[in-house]
């Protein structure tokens, strides 16, 4: 099996700083763009690619999408072997507590907050995490589908006239949390990964004809106005 990913990371059009990040593989990205393709061992690896969207209208966005990828980094790299997917469920959601509590307590009262949305591939099992508004997508076997659930107040009491900016779950937020799915990773897999940037301004099945390309997705974001920053993982695997 082998993995190839393909990623970007781009201020937009109109805001002036990039308050994404991604991290994948072992990179860490803002205003670049990154890709590989590797052999994945028999015994199985750990591999993490997630984006981070530092939220607009607070301060220091970008200092907390920074944080929550570089406490997110530490934590793949110590991961123990041998764990069992109830374990590294609560593990996950270990980390997201202690690291809601930092960037709390680093924001020291400014507010700053992030999403952090993406899949951990630790040996042979996988875990879809999301915390806020920034998506993971599957095509698998032709049907393509948002594996991630939103964590806004639009999606929450279903109702189109809220803004879809306006979180509920963040970390920065007091009681912040995470979902965390483990899911199979099939021969033929592609994932998007993408901040708001991206599905906020593109439609659902533009994503879903571009998906082979975190470059194409981008000119999608682009070509859309791109108000707002846009980060994209593309993975798929063989």
């Amino acid at each position: 099996m082998r993995i190839k990913y393909d990623a970007v990371s781009n201020v937009g059009l109109v805001r002036e700083k990039n308050e994404d990040m991604a991290f994948v593989g072992c990179t860490q990205l803002r205003d670049a763009t990154d890709s590989m393709e590797f052999e994945v061992p028999e015994e199985g690896m750990k591999f993490a690619a997630i984006v981070c969207d530092g939220l607009g209208g607070r301060a220091h966005g970008e200092v907390a999408s920074e944080m929550a990828c570089g406490l997110f980094e530490k934590f793949v790299d110590e991961l123990p072997e041998g764990l069992d997917a109830n374990s590294m469920i609560q593990r996950i959601k270990q980390w997201a507590m202690s690291a809601n509590e930092a960037i709390l307590k680093a924001a020291n009262g400014d507010g700053m907050a992030t999403t952090l949305t993406g899949l951990l591939m630790y040996y042979d099992q996988a875990y879809v995490m999301n915390i806020g508004d920034s998506r993971v997508y599957r095509v698998r076997y032709g049907n393509f589908k948002q594996l991630s659930k939103d964590h806004s107040e639009r999606d929450r009491l279903n109702d189109p006239t809220i803004p879809a900016s306006i979180m509920y779950n963040c970390l920065g937020m007091p009681g912040s949390f995470v979902d965390v799915t483990p899911t199979k990773i099939v021969e033929g897999d592609r994932f998007v990964i993408c901040s708001d940037g991206l599905s906020d301004y593109v439609a659902p099945g533009t994503i879903e004809a571009d998906s082979a390309s975190a470059e194409a997705l981008l000119n999608d974001a682009l070509n859309a106005g791109a108000p707002d920053n846009t980060t994209i993982i593309v993975l798929e695997i063989d």
